[in-house]
């Protein structure tokens, strides 16, 4: 057996339990990592490597479970201070992950899926060669998720408005074949080639994509 599958397991039904807490992050680390899955497959990622960014993509946000519940699930606006704390969680994420085993790759991925290719991202302010690509990968399908998912304090996106916005900022904020990858599969139907019908069902109650496992 893949030594790697049962620490994917594990991770899997770990962050399945951390999303349940919070009914605006219900299923969000799931979609994530199918379509970090999904776009790294079209950009001829080795198979060797697609466990690695899974894992980073489900792992991501872990440092946001640290930070203080009445900052993080706030129903308004965040205040200059409270974005600075909540700012500090990939580098909490990354703290907690990257001594363990099998989580190297991950742990790199929680702690640059902030930053940004025009260099003006958190925590360090990489560079954009600096950058992994499973972090570039993540940090879009993380953005089109977060737009398109409910708030408290705001509406969630209509898909085709959020990916609209991911052009929009590709070159600054996201890296553009990233982004034009995610579009393009979004556009034809296949972003959600890597659920099953029961987690379309579940996990996306607002889309119809025709092409599932």
């Amino acid at each position: 057996m893949d030594p790697i599958q049962p620490l994917l397991r594990t991770v899997r039904a770990l962050t399945h339990v951390i999303d349940a807490a919070d009914p605006h992050t219900r299923g969000r680390s799931l979609r994530i990592a199918r379509y970090s899955v999904r776009i790294a497959k079209q950009l001829g990622v080795p198979s060797t490597e697609l466990a690695g960014i899974e894992l980073g993509a489900m792992l991501h946000d872990l440092g946001r479970y640290a930070i203080l519940n009445d900052v993080v699930q706030t129903p308004r606006q965040l205040d200059p201070g409270e974005r600075a704390l909540v700012q500090t969680h990939p580098t909490i994420g990354w703290e907690l992950v990257h001594e363990i085993p099998g989580l190297e790759a991950a742990a790199e991925i929680v702690y640059s899926h902030h930053e940004r290719p025009d260099g003006k991202g958190y925590p360090r302010q990489l560079p954009a060669d600096r950058i992994p690509l499973g972090a570039r990968i993540v940090m879009v399908c993380a953005a089109y998720d977060a737009m398109t998912e409910e708030r408290p304090y705001r509406h969630g996106l209509p898909s085709h408005a959020a990916c609209a916005e991911l052009r929009r900022h590709a070159g600054t904020q996201f890296f553009s074949d990233v982004v034009e990858v995610f579009v393009r599969l979004h556009d034809d139907g296949h972003l959600w080639d890597e659920f099953t019908r029961e987690e379309m069902a579940l996990y996306l109650p607002r889309f119809e994509a025709p092409r599932v496992a």
